[in-house]
């Protein structure tokens, strides 16, 4: 299904990175990218992303503290966000749930698995 969903990857893997937006490339979606949390609030309130989609392990800020900073604010509120990260930690995802994440995937990805998910909480 093709879309003109507008989805940010935050990550600053470059290979995960660079898969990640193929992927959805590929499905139809428009894809921006940014390396790290670094002034992420401003390019999400001025680029205004449908999904963000980002690592939990960031350098120079942590992924929890960045949803709650994206939640936070009335402009970038509203905008879902899936995390990804390699750790599978039980207290980490119940702290990026309570932060206010819609979704989360383990990493690797699975290209199935992320275009489902996608779908699925752009749907919301």
């Amino acid at each position: 299904m093709l879309t003109s969903a507008a989805i940010l990857i935050v990550e600053d893997h470059a290979l995960s990175r660079e898969l990640a937006t193929a992927i959805l490339e590929t499905a139809g979606y428009t894809v921006l990218s940014a390396e790290d949390g670094v002034g992420l609030p401003e390019l999400v309130a001025t680029e205004r992303p449908d999904l963000i989609i980002m690592d939990l392990q960031l350098p120079h800020i942590d992924g929890v503290t960045l949803i709650r900073s994206l939640k936070a604010h009335g402009a970038t509120r509203s905008i879902p966000i899936i995390v990804m990260t390699a750790y599978a930690q039980p207290e980490l995802y119940a702290k990026a749930m309570e932060a206010g994440c819609a979704a989360y995937l383990p990493k690797p990805l699975d290209s199935r698995a992320l275009l489902r998910t996608v779908a699925d909480v752009l749907k919301r």
